[in-house]
């Protein structure tokens, strides 16, 4: 009697265990994909970041809940709105100088140098290996530097909110 319920017992210990590492292997590969989804939108230059949190101007982190700001890189152009650009309108800017490096363990950085109208700006995005989520640094040449966080989407895929008449 002693060993049949010893035998279930392990049964179940080890039922639970690999049910464990099939549940991590099933979210490695989910956040791999992401990542591969996000790696190809950024080698595109066809992708939009919408701010998930942002760094208010008394330096605390923010949560944002409005899709209407975001940046997005639409082939040639970088468009900038909200908190990202730091004023009203919606900055379509010049992209002057394009590099982006993976280093060795994966993780990918990607900087530019833009132009427009009200914004001049460097603009870096830091993306881990495994998973679609960057932060991302504006220094505008004048201005204070804004910082954000959000997830890398495929511009197709995204539903953010652009509004009318760019600058």
């Amino acid at each position: 009697m002693k060993r049949t319920l010893f035998l279930i017992g392990f049964m179940t210990i080890l039922s639970t265990v690999s049910l464990a590492q099939n549940k991590k292997a099933d979210k490695e590969a989910a956040e791999k994909a992401q990542f591969e989804k996000a790696v190809a939108a950024l080698d595109a230059k066809d992708f939009v970041i919408i701010v998930d949190s942002y760094e208010a101007s008394d330096r605390t982190i923010q949560t944002n809940t409005d899709v209407a700001n975001f940046m997005s890189y639409e082939k040639e152009f970088v468009v900038l709105q909200g908190i990202p650009a730091g004023n009203q309108y919606t900055n379509k800017v010049n992209v002057l100088d394009f590099k982006q490096e993976t280093d060795k363990k994966g993780n990918i950085r990607l900087n530019m140098q833009v132009k427009g109208f009200y914004i001049t700006a460097k603009i870096e995005i830091f993306m881990k290996k495994g998973g679609n989520y960057a932060d991302v640094i504006v220094s505008p040449n004048k201005g204070g530097t804004k910082r954000f966080s959000g997830e890398v989407i495929p511009r197709s895929e995204s539903k953010y909110f652009k509004r009318p008449g760019e600058v």
